[in-house]
């Protein structure tokens, strides 16, 4: 790899990542937010008309110094975007949305916004950071963050199927339409469950559950993900299987400062997500994503 130049590390966005991440791997998460993106050459892959990555660049360590980057951050994906900025961001919104603080004079729009928020999923997903172009910030997304997962599938399913696959007994049915359902359970098990569940009509369960509640949606969805598109079923309108968790008030007041012991919880509620996400793929079929748009592959135990 050739050494990223501190210029060009100044003046364009960067995505670091270790030595384990791949061009293959960006070309993949790409094609899940870009119409028509791809690798182009050995070196850079196209997002769209004139915007591109290239890299890897290799990172070394008076430029990580330069960054203020992490030992690990040894690679670099360099963006190709204009430069897309208008006002200044409203007092408002200040804090919530870390891209937007990271230019409070002139806030990214546009096709530039939309790059940088890839390359936040993509850090996110590939346990990176992001440096965005001309600034100070070093932002690096946690990986755990993104627990809720949708499956998307060509098979409907009832409410009671999933409850019963899903192998607790204290799912409650929220409510159901001609086209949707939902139902919700605590966030994790008061103890080992049976393997058989019955929906119970109810307003919800686990109010008095720490770990807050887990909810199944079920509805189609107009615009499937990109990165399912390839797929002959996945037409506007198909049907999707939203896992989702609302966690007590304490983890949304401070999302990037967890306790351990919240941590843990979190990590604990994630399997749960994916345990449900798995079993709703093994009856539907179909694939699962995560809330960025990527594909996310579920171990079988």
């Amino acid at each position: 790899m050739t050494d990223l130049d501190p210029k060009a590390a100044h003046l364009h966005h960067l995505l670091l990542t270790d030595d384990e991440v791949a061009q293959t791997d960006l070309d993949s998460l790409a094609r899940s937010w870009f119409p028509g993106a791809g690798q182009i050459s050995m070196d850079a892959i196209t997002l769209g008309p004139g915007v591109f990555l290239t890299g890897p660049w290799a990172v070394g360590g008076d430029l990580r110094a330069r960054l203020d980057a992490p030992t690990w951050a040894t690679s670099a994906y360099l963006a190709l975007c204009p430069a897309e900025r208008a006002g200044a961001l409203p007092p408002d919104l200040l804090g919530t949305d870390p891209i937007l603080d990271a230019y409070p004079h002139g806030v990214p729009t546009g096709t530039e916004l939309e790059v940088l928020r890839f390359l936040a999923a993509a850090a996110r997903r590939l346990a990176g950071a992001l440096h965005p172009a001309g600034t100070a910030v070093l932002l690096q997304p946690d990986p755990a963050s993104a627990v809720d997962l949708a499956v998307f599938a060509p098979t409907s399913l009832t409410a009671e199927a999933v409850a019963a696959e899903i192998g607790r007994d204290d799912v409650v049915l929220d409510g159901r339409t001609r086209r949707t359902w939902s139902i919700s359970m605590p966030a994790l098990p008061a103890r080992r469950r049976g393997r058989r569940a019955a929906v119970v009509t109810g307003v919800g369960a686990g109010d008095a559950e720490p770990a807050g509640i887990l909810q199944v949606v079920s509805d189609r969805h107009p615009m499937p993900p990109l990165a399912i598109g390839a797929l002959d079923w996945a037409t506007p309108g198909a049907r999707g299987y939203e896992v989702r968790w609302h966690p007590p008030e304490e983890y949304l007041a401070r999302p990037g400062r967890l306790s351990l012991s919240q941590r843990r919880v979190r990590a604990a509620v994630i399997a749960e997500v994916e345990r449900i996400a798995h079993a709703v793929q093994q009856l539907a079929g179909g694939v699962v994503v995560d809330d960025d748009g990527f594909l996310v592959a579920l171990d079988a135990s």
